[in-house]
């Protein structure tokens, strides 16, 4: 597939959008990278590289690494490993703990009546499995009072039968959906059975694609409470087969053989970082990140294994050319990303003194295709043009695209991140910080979330060079007189309470529990200098009321340039308002 050439296109948008787009040119300032460190870093990635090695054995060899698994466990060891074999300051960073490890094994099912059929399968994380291979007819799922009562009827003659089809929706009955729900709860059925378009994942794109996902809180009860009903998706075109002979009336037998494993906890949680440690201000960084666990259906390639191994390969580059840096790079491998950023929402809450050092983060979770630019304010451009001019040598890594190999857009404000990756913990709390956008032959669509996400579908030649790029991004902006500018950076507006609290512990230095009571404070945060107390509820800022973390963070940006902060709290039953100058 040819890529589209995105010139004509996206100058259409940045004209009316107010952007100025401009190909990176070479700055006549001092270099911020020395050429000969710069060519080592080109060659060695271009020729050399072994991103490739890395996603071998983080596909192949440890595979799909959901949080919570024995396999994110092992990748999280392996990685550190890797990264202390580079020399680098190389650590695990628990963030979390949960009760119960899940791993899956071999999923195997098929139609034994009334003909034979081999079926393509997948479970949903933290799903219960088979004893075995259990085999057993095939029931319609009940979707009116009239059918529940068949069913049960079915069930208190001792009859033990798979259920198919879509679970009730919201509007179903509450009695169908209860009885349902009591089946699945107390193991009655052997399981439910449902098409992957059913489950309201699967792309239409792609024919007979299957993404599954899972309920984290499982991992969060007593083993002795896990599922017991095993929830099974069958590719599209397996499940039409059986929705036809179950509407011809036709009785339908088939046999699945499920093998998810829970084990006790306690289930230590952990991101991996690692640290170049900088020549002269080793306090500031700049973070090289990627998620590291991935859902469980296929190995997790490209997303987010791509971003893994060009993080790894970075820092290879880095280290085999001798870099060395004014400032520490920081690269870190997130845990939990897919279950909603938890690794690196945890990392800017407990590192929260050391936010405003740091002076960039740069995270790749965008498939394997290939960068090609990036979006920076005005302050920005300048520096980043000396940045990115080690980068204009390399040829694009695409022969069918005819544009220049890295274009910088500037904007006179920096639109706030996205939540969508790791990168998104950072811009709630002001952090300059960017997803690489990548383009490329491979559609994002393909592989993300499905059984489809496996090592054949990366890129080689894309892979080297991301992770050259990175490199060299990496140490440009490490190596620059001072932190990258943040006027005119905004915070994410936040769109959870999660989001809302992250922001304001991290801008007050304080931690709150669900109910905005202050449970610590910083010794030399605005919240300690306030006069903020652990026990503290926060009920207010800058003269507002807030019900919850959502209204505190609303206030702050109508507040963000008084020079006093007004904070209100309730103490010892009375309400009282703290104040401090910023």
């Amino acid at each position: 597939m040819r890529p589209v050439n995105p010139r004509s296109l996206v100058s259409a948008v940045v004209l009316a959008s107010g952007i100025s787009l401009s190909p990176v040119s070479v700055a006549q300032d001092r270099a911020l990278v020395p050429e000969e460190v710069a060519a080592t870093i080109r060659t060695e990635g271009l020729e050399r590289s072994r991103v490739m090695q890395f996603q071998d054995h983080l596909c192949n060899q440890i595979g799909g690494r959901l949080t919570g698994s024995a396999a994110f466990d092992d990748a999280c060891r392996w990685a550190r490993d890797e990264f202390a074999a580079m020399g680098l300051d190389a650590r695990l960073e628990q963030w979390d703990e949960w009760r119960v490890w899940w791993d899956r094994g071999q999923w195997m099912g098929r139609m034994v009546e009334p003909e034979a059929m081999e079926f393509q399968v997948a479970t949903p994380a933290w799903s219960a499995p088979t004893r075995g291979l259990v085999r057993g007819p095939l029931h319609a799922m009940p979707e009116d009072a009239a059918g529940v009562e068949d069913v049960a009827a079915r069930l208190a003659q001792g009859e033990r039968f798979y259920l198919f089809g879509a679970p009730p929706g919201r509007r179903s009955e509450g009695a169908v959906v209860d009885a349902i729900r009591g089946w699945i709860d107390s193991g009655a059925i052997l399981g439910t059975v449902q098409s992957a378009a059913s489950t309201g994942y699967a792309d239409a794109r792609y024919a007979n694609q299957i993404r599954v996902f899972g309920d984290r809180m499982v991992a969060m009860r007593d083993f002795d409470d896990r599922p017991r009903t095993p929830s099974i998706v069958l590719r599209d075109d397996h499940a039409e087969a059986l929705a036809e002979r179950l509407g011809a009336g036709e009785p339908v037998v088939v046999e699945f053989d499920l093998r998810n494993r829970f084990r006790r906890g306690p289930v230590p949680l952990h991101n991996v970082v690692a640290d170049l440690v900088g020549s002269e201000r080793p306090e500031e960084m700049v973070i090289v990140c990627a998620h590291l666990d991935s859902w469980h259906q296929a190995t997790g390639a490209t997303d987010n294994g791509t971003g893994v191994c060009s993080t790894l390969e970075a820092a290879r580059l880095l280290t085999a050319a001798g870099a060395r840096p004014r400032r520490t790079i920081r690269f870190i491998l997130w845990g939990g990303e897919e279950q909603g950023l938890l690794g690196s929402r945890q990392y800017v809450v407990r590192h929260r003194r050391e936010m405003h050092r740091v002076s960039a983060v740069f995270n790749h979770d965008s498939g394997t295709n290939h960068v090609y630019g990036l979006r920076v304010t005005e302050a920005m451009q300048p520096l980043f043009e000396r940045v990115f001019a080690p980068v204009l040598g390399m040829a694009c890594p695409d022969p069918d695209f005819d544009g220049p190999v890295f274009e910088l857009s500037t904007t006179q404000e920096m639109a706030p991140a996205g939540g969508g990756s790791d990168h998104a913990s950072f811009a709630t709390v002001g952090v300059p910080a960017w997803s690489w956008p990548l383009r490329g032959q491979l559609p994002y669509g393909y592989g993300w979330h499905s059984q489809w996400d496996t090592y054949a579908i990366v890129v080689p030649e894309y892979q080297a060079h991301n992770a050259t790029v990175f490199a060299l991004a990496a140490l440009g902006v490490a190596n620059l007189d001072g932190l990258l500018p943040r006027e005119k950076v905004l915070r994410r507006d936040p769109n959870s309470k999660g989001d809302a609290s992250l922001l304001i512990e991290a801008w007050l230095g304080i931690e709150v529990d669900v109910d905005l009571r202050v449970t610590a404070v910083e010794a030399e945060g605005l919240g300690a200098r306030a006069g903020l107390a652990a026990g503290d509820r926060l009920t207010g800022l800058f003269g507002e009321t807030a019900e919850d973390a959502v209204d505190l963070a609303r206030a702050l940006r109508a507040h963000a340039d008084d020079a006093e902060v007004r904070i209100e709290v309730e103490r010892a039953g009375s309400r009282r308002e703290l104040k401090v100058a910023r």
